[in-house]
């Protein structure tokens, strides 16, 4: 994997644990950035048994399964790898996302309906609830396939070690699915899984302790 790295970069590593701590690392000598780069998109990253970050002064370790997320603060990165069929993956604030979940919303009232050809672009929220009670808020683009692909599609990110996506600030971050507690898609997708619940949620709230977290406005 190629990464054209700009002269005197600064990369900057933010380190999320689950109990909610965050270290943060920067590192600027181009040859460092680049290992570092390659390193996070092996598709093995949270699989191994420790992270260990080396400075001149000290040493860290991390242990890969307490980790909720790695943040890397970079100006650009030319050649992010998107799973099959995706065209973007962006984290949002949650007004955003609760705003753009209010706008799809009100353009497919009942998207279940909605008729998508082959090749047309499909855009979603997802909202990833980690352990500890944080969330990840996702708009992700992609291109319609057959309804099998859509559901390999979900059923990949939910096997997934872990997934990437862009930050609006500019950057990538690399989110630890082992640590993540639900997910949850909106709109549905047309087909669902032959053994799943058929259930409405109530007030789109997660639980009383959490109504300041309504995902979505109640569908009409």
């Amino acid at each position: 994997m190629n990464f054209a790295i700009a002269q005197n970069p600064r990369l900057q590593i933010r380190v999320h644990g689950v109990d909610g701590s965050v270290a943060t690392f920067t590192q600027d000598e181009p040859a460092f950035v680049k290992r570092i780069l390659a390193d996070c998109q092996n598709g093995h990253l949270f699989s191994r048994e420790r992270i260990t970050i080396a400075g001149q002064h000290a040493v860290t370790t991390f242990v890969a399964s307490k980790i909720a997320r790695i943040d890397l603060g970079y100006e650009r990165f030319s050649d992010w790898k998107l799973p099959l069929g995706i065209e973007d993956i962006v984290e949002l604030t949650e007004p955003e996302f609760l705003y753009q979940g209010y706008l799809l919303d009100l353009e497919h009232l009942d998207r279940r309906r909605q008729q998508l050809t082959m090749g047309d672009c499909d855009v979603g929220l997802v909202n990833i609830e980690m352990a500890g009670g944080r969330h990840v808020f996702l708009k992700i683009e992609s291109v319609v396939g057959l309804p099998a692909d859509h559901m390999q599609r979900i059923h990949s990110f939910l096997a997934a070690p872990s997934l990437s996506f862009r930050l609006e600030g500019g950057g990538l971050a690399f989110v630890n699915l082992a640590n993540a507690m639900r997910f949850t898609v909106y709109p549905g997708p047309p087909e669902v899984p032959t053994d799943a619940w058929s259930a409405e949620q109530e007030n789109g709230r997660d639980n009383e302790n959490h109504t300041q977290r309504q995902p979505l406005a109640r569908r009409a």
